[in-house]
């Protein structure tokens, strides 16, 4: 484990000529790294302010490592200086769904089996009207309705939310697919029902992009590396134990000054392995 105190950790950063940071929203994250500067989040909770300096600096050590490469992602074959087996990979994975529970992606995943099961719903109800109902063809009765009765609500076809503007007294008016129900109960059942299923479609796309491009954030070679080095900030010894491979081979480096000034970290922090 290791012997760390905040303060002394960013007088640490600070001895390296590292400016550091910790009452900005560093960007929207809680934590960033860029042109030799740290920010940590003020919203940051305490217990996790260490691991996260402990990340960023993993970041900047990377930067001295393979200046070239690192705003592309990195190298893991650098970064181990070494060709790299799939276990390494497998390993650090591991470590970043252990340091970042939110790498697991449950949360989202449950969330769009949610909408899988509405979606479902949804379709029966438009069913019991039009048997031959298929979710991947255009419904043509929801266009005819909409040729035969104007509204407002045919943009909910393709947003959430429509604003009306009333040119006579000025103001707006803003209508929300979420109260469908009640503020257009005169458009037949089925319809509203295929409303709210291509909402629930507009949704599932939403989480499907962005879990895509979370995994490719989180599978950075960058990212890996970080997180494998903040990992052993949380807790060395479970780190050790999902990563046997990629811990020997890191304190191999460290101790040959791989690593260049982060063996003074390990040091100062009185790490144990």
């Amino acid at each position: 484990m290791h012997n760390l105190e905040e303060k002394d950790l960013i007088n640490f950063l600070k001895s390296q000529g590292i400016t550091v940071k910790t009452n900005t929203k560093a960007r929207g994250n809680l934590g960033i790294y860029f042109n030799n500067r740290i920010d940590v989040s003020k919203n940051a909770a305490p217990q996790k302010r260490i691991p996260i300096l402990v990340h960023e600096y993993a970041h900047k050590i990377h930067f001295d490592i393979e200046k070239e490469n690192f705003y592309k992602g990195g190298s893991l074959e650098v970064l181990f200086n070494k060709t790299i087996p799939d276990i390494y990979i497998s390993e650090l994975n591991e470590i970043t769904n252990f340091v970042d529970i939110n790498s697991n992606f449950d949360n989202v995943n449950s969330k769009k089996q949610e909408i899988q099961t509405k979606i479902k719903e949804l379709q029966e109800i438009i069913k019991h009207d039009y048997p031959l109902f298929k979710r991947s063809e255009d419904f043509k009765e929801a266009n005819k309705y909409f040729r035969k009765n104007k509204s407002i609500a045919v943009h909910f076809l393709k947003y959430d939310s429509v604003k009306v503007m009333n040119r006579f007294c000025k103001s707006d008016e803003t209508f929300n697919i979420k109260n469908i129900d009640e503020d257009f109960s005169h458009i037949p059942e089925y319809l509203r029902a295929y409303i709210k299923l291509k909402s629930l479609q507009r949704e599932h796309k939403r989480l499907s992009r962005y879990q895509s491009k979370a995994k490719k954030y989180y599978n950075k070679p960058a990212e890996l590396f970080a997180r494998f080095i903040e990992g052993m900030f949380i807790n060395n010894n479970q780190v050790k134990l999902i990563a046997p491979n990629c811990y020997q081979r890191f304190f191999e480096l460290l101790d040959k000054g791989y690593y260049g000034n982060l063996r003074e970290l390990f040091t100062l922090a009185e790490f144990v392995r």
